[in-house]
């Protein structure tokens, strides 16, 4: 099963991590994106397992392999592939995953989505893997001063706000007064004239 050299140059072209895979989470294709992900050509990819490739810790634990251990039936990229093969609808799910960077142990948060499709008679899910991690820290609360709204940061730090955001978001601030500011800083001025 090899698509179209367009079709795979568009594919190439998605900056998300895509995998093309049957029910069994047999890989059949992937895109750069997922080549980079877990770091090996494409080539040595093919016909492997999901778990084998993405270093799941179970499957390493296991000599039974991928989809065959105790923790098979809580996988989420097993359990979308699944709902999405037999629903024959898009199946997405976040999933928190603990990453160990040198000592440290960080929480890394995943979209999961699975697409069903018909190719020769088999069916097939494309799954798709995003790093939202940079997004669902910044949608958790903030400790905030509730005197001059500093943040304080991961490193129990406190700066700004624009700066906080610029650095975590690339948001960049425009400065203005609003009017009710204006009032309090200026109403000497107001009243002169």
């Amino acid at each position: 099963m090899q698509p179209d050299i367009k079709l795979k140059a568009i594919i190439d072209a998605v900056p998300s991590a895509i995998f093309i895979v049957d029910q069994d989470l047999q890989i059949f294709d992937i895109n750069q994106a997922a080549s980079k992900m877990v770091g090996v050509d494409s080539e040595i990819i093919l016909r492997k397992l999901c778990g084998e490739i993405l270093h799941c810790l179970h499957e390493k634990e296991s000599t039974a392999g991928c989809g065959k251990t105790d923790f098979c039936s809580d996988c989420v990229i097993r359990e979308s592939v699944e709902k999405a093969t037999q629903g024959k609808s898009i199946v997405k799910q976040k999933y928190e995953l603990k990453v160990q960077r040198g000592k440290d142990i960080e929480m890394s948060y995943m979209l999961i989505s699975a697409a069903p499709f018909e190719y020769n008679n088999q069916v097939y899910a494309i799954l798709t893997i995003e790093d939202i991690t940079e997004l669902t820290k910044l949608r958790k609360m903030l400790p905030i001063c509730s005197k001059c709204k500093k943040i304080r940061n991961d490193k129990q730090f406190w700066e700004d706000v624009d700066v906080y955001l610029r650095r975590n978001a690339d948001i960049k601030f425009s400065h203005g007064i609003c009017p009710d500011c204006s009032n309090k800083l200026y109403s000497e001025l107001k009243s002169r004239s």
